[in-house]
């Protein structure tokens, strides 16, 4: 049976911030599709409620924001990237203002909050905790007219011709597969917050692009840092969404139900970094104590964050609000250059899926919707600057699917709730290995979106335990309770799938 062929200049793989601000910097010179799992507004984007952080007052700087993602990252940043993050800052605010992005604003021009481990106020919002929504909104009114959306349409796979990526399989909603063409393809499918049952992600977020690229070659790296925010939502069915930090930065405080302070031990209080305060929540409900937030402190909660407010009448909460800490953020990914090569010619990577290093081992909060916006940028101009052909024509037939069994969605979610949450162990990491080692998801194919992407969950879900059991240290956001210190062994040292020489890199530079 013969598939469609189609051809474009540039396949965007995620329609969230990362793939749209590519998009808007490419989309009048190059041919543009843009693919989708559901509608191009379901994504990790829309949701952020978080701004975006940048160094905009005269009493910060771009260097005070690096030191602190440095600080946040638990010394696994790349620091020459996450420079050329931080000193991007400033013109990416002023470069989204000038696109349309109605940001808050004071007396004294750009609203600035004050979220986790940032020393100074510089987190910039639009509609209040809604400043995801109104990135997408206005960059998808930006690129409409210039690019193709194709939504309702899963890759299903990387084509490759020799060492060169050279397009996707798609599955359609109507079961229909098409081989899609391009000299570049982008990776912008965001994280894999749905590997864990309690988490702020999308539903869509299950790890499909790292397994995209892994199985088309790519180094993966990082894989056991996954973010735990510390408040979602909680309720007696689980976390019901995100509550942003910017809260606690504009004075709401962490308690239990005797009244004390949650995070009165630590010198940055509340608004210590997003791991120290994940385990501190978590240790107090392991203990059966609840921990409220507190918004009694907050003035003008509806109108600086209408998100929290309608959690609050939804709900039926007034002052305190249950939290409990869920999957976030990934920070690593597909090894990647700030501008987006991987060690796959024909293959780019960008926004939460890309490993540039400038997370470390904790995101510092609000950096991802900035990488997003001046990594996408990079990446798009590096498309500009390096066009080439389009693929030589190759031939392209119907791939039987290769069958197998998998685990269930909810079988891996409890095997990574046990082994790597918040804190974790030898013990529980074996058993997961062992668990995910009984199934065979790295050959697994199928033209099912919904098997392929439990395949994807399992493929990438192993991956994630494999790495966590084998760093034997505490870093950022992977806490050993059998190894609870960070060991200088460790110092920048990176394990990668599949597995090379320390000494060899990643060929990309």
């Amino acid at each position: 049976m013969s598939v469609k062929t189609e051809t474009l200049d540039v396949l965007i793989i995620g329609s969230g911030l990362a793939g749209l601000v590519v998009a808007e910097t490419i989309s009048r010179e190059l041919n543009v599709g843009i693919f989708s799992k559901g509608e191009a507004t379901e994504s990790n984007s829309y949701r952020a409620q978080g701004g975006v952080a940048a160094a905009l007052s005269t009493n910060d700087s771009w260097k005070k924001h690096w030191r602190d993602t440095l600080e946040a990252g638990d010394d696994h940043n790349d620091n020459s990237n996450t420079a050329t993050l931080t000193k991007a800052g400033q013109e990416a605010v002023h470069m989204l203002a000038a696109w349309g992005v109605l940001f808050d604003h004071d007396e004294h021009g750009f609203q600035l909050g004050k979220e986790g481990a940032h020393e100074h106020p510089r987190i910039v919002h639009a509609g209040g905790d809604r400043t995801g929504e109104a990135l997408v909104h206005t960059l998808m009114e930006r690129v409409r007219d210039h690019v193709q959306f194709f939504n309702e349409e899963t890759v299903l796979s990387l084509l490759k011709v020799d060492r060169l990526c050279v397009g996707v399989k798609t599955v359609n909603k109507n079961g229909e597969n098409r081989f899609w063409k391009a000299p570049h393809t982008v990776l912008a499918t965001g994280g894999a917050g749905q590997l864990f049952s309690q988490t702020t992600n999308h539903a869509f977020a299950t790890g499909d692009g790292y397994a995209l690229a892994y199985r088309a070659g790519a180094i993966l790296r990082d894989m056991e840092f996954i973010q735990f925010h510390p408040t979602l939502l909680a309720t007696d069915t689980g976390a019901a969404d995100l509550i942003t930090e910017a809260v606690r930065g504009a004075g709401g405080r962490l308690v239990k139900s005797d009244g004390s302070r949650v995070m009165a031990h630590h010198p940055k209080g509340d608004l210590a970094g997003r791991d120290i305060v994940a385990r501190a929540i978590a240790a107090a409900r392991s203990e059966g104590r609840e921990v409220f937030l507190d918004l009694s402190p907050v003035s003008h909660l509806a109108e600086r964050f209408p998100g929290v407010a309608s959690l609050c009448k939804i709900y039926g909460y007034s002052s305190q609000l249950p939290v409990a800490p869920g999957a976030h953020f990934m920070m690593g990914g597909v090894a990647a250059t700030p501008d987006g090569k991987t060690n796959v010619p024909g293959l780019y990577t960008v926004g939460e899926v890309a490993s540039t290093g400038v997370h470390g081992a904790n995101r510092l909060a609000s950096n991802s919707l900035l990488e997003a916006v001046v990594f996408g940028r990079k990446l798009g101009r590096r498309l500009l600057a390096h066009p080439r052909k389009r693929p030589a024509v190759f031939r392209t037939r119907e791939e039987p699917s290769v069958t197998g069994t998998l685990p269930t969605k909810a079988e891996i979610k409890q095997v990574m709730d046990e082994a790597c949450g918040v804190n974790r162990n030898a013990k529980t990491l074996q058993e997961a290995v062992d668990f995910f080692n009984l199934y065979s998801p790295e050959s697994l194919q199928s033209d099912d979106p919904h098997i392929q992407e439990s395949s994807n969950m399992a493929l990438i879900a192993a991956l994630i335990t494999n790495a966590a059991l084998a760093r034997t240290e505490s870093r950022g956001s992977h806490y050993r309770e059998d190894h609870p210190m960070k060991k200088q062994a460790w110092d920048g040292a990176s394990l990668t799938w599949p597995q090379i020489p320390a000494e060899g890199g990643i060929g990309i530079r």
